[in-house]
């Protein structure tokens, strides 16, 4: 017998990401308020944050180099199995 996921419980995953997403842009929000009123930012905290926020965007741009060469490699394997 095959499991499968009751449709209630899809909805309820949904509804939990989707307030999570919100509590994350909301969090990201003040941070940025925070930044640009200067009142409690600490420089050290800053630099860090520029930094994290800079290895982010190098594993984004990683993610989609390995997923490129997934895709080239999938690419390779079909054709071989079609014996092109």
């Amino acid at each position: 017998m095959p499991f499968i996921i009751p449709s209630w419980a899809l909805g309820a995953a949904v509804i939990l990401i989707a307030i999570q997403v919100g509590r994350a842009i909301s969090g990201s929000g003040r941070l940025r308020m925070r930044r640009r009123g200067g009142q409690d930012a600490d420089p050290e905290i800053v630099e860090l944050q520029e930094n994290l926020q800079a290895m982010q965007h190098r594993i984004a741009e990683l993610e989609e180099r390995v997923d490129f060469t997934e895709r080239l490699l999938a690419k390779q394997r079909d054709a071989d199995r079609l014996g092109s």
